[in-house]
């Protein structure tokens, strides 16, 4: 599968959403999403660094490019559109609360899955093993979804992965900065937090719901990657309530 920034700019549009996947992800993520933004909005799917190639490459990236990057991208935007929305999941959202915070033109944000509190589950681990050693069974919806959204090269040799620690260490830091300046966040959001997320604690949900800013939804039967068919349409029929009221 092949992981691609995606960059619609429309020359006459005065609004620009901008899609920010998770750790390890990929654009991919949100190509169900993709289709139901207008033409008249700008639209900006960004790969970030480090991901879409190989473990290796993972290992010499960082959160500090990351955070960078989407900082470049929302200030690139703001240029040409008077309005920028941000859609984003798991790490992505981290970033986002961040840009609505420190950029006004940041008028509202559609997050999926915000990790303020981080507590893998041992079925997570379960979906990284059948990932890595692609051991899916086809009715595996929840590793398959887990699969679909992965966005680096498969690589077994298990020494190749000791430079990601790195990288998972600056994730639980940078939650826990998220977490202290949650206050400073005014923007409007909408926060779809899975009832089954074998990474995200349940605590992140009552941490969000303290902030009048946040709305924030429970989806019972769905996880960090996976959503269950009725939650998935609910969570596409409230993306398009999202889009439609930018216009």
């Amino acid at each position: 599968m092949k992981h691609r920034e995606y960059k619609r700019i429309n020359p006459d549009a005065t609004a620009a959403i901008l899609f920010v996947h998770g750790i390890v992800g990929t654009p991919n993520h949100f190509a169900d999403f993709l289709s139901l933004v207008p033409d008249d909005v700008s639209v900006y799917n960004v790969l970030l660094d480090g991901h879409g190639g190989t473990v290796q490459d993972f290992s010499h990236t960082s959160m500090q490019k990351w955070e960078n990057q989407v900082r470049d991208t929302v200030d690139e935007l703001t240029l040409s559109h008077t309005a920028v929305y941000i859609v984003a999941h798991s790490m992505g959202t981290l970033f986002a609360i961040d840009r609505a915070i420190e950029n006004e033109k940041v008028k509202g944000l559609f997050l999926l899955a915000v990790p303020l509190k981080i507590a893998p589950k041992p079925r997570m681990v379960g979906n990284l093993c059948k990932v890595y050693f692609d051991k899916i069974k086809p009715d595996d919806e929840v590793a398959l979804a887990a699969k679909r959204c992965y966005g680096i090269a498969q690589d077994k040799n298990p020494f190749h992965y000791f430079g990601w620690l790195p990288r998972y260490l600056e994730l639980f830091a940078k939650a826990k900065r998220t977490r202290k300046r949650l206050v400073e966040l005014h923007t409007p959001a909408m926060a779809y937090q899975s009832a089954r997320d074998e990474l995200v604690s349940t605590a992140s949900a009552k941490i969000l719901k303290q902030n009048e800013a946040i709305s924030v939804i429970e989806l019972e039967n769905s996880g960090h990657y996976y959503y269950a068919p009725s939650d998935f349409e609910y969570l596409l029929s409230e993306f398009q309530k999202f889009v439609n009221q930018i216009g």
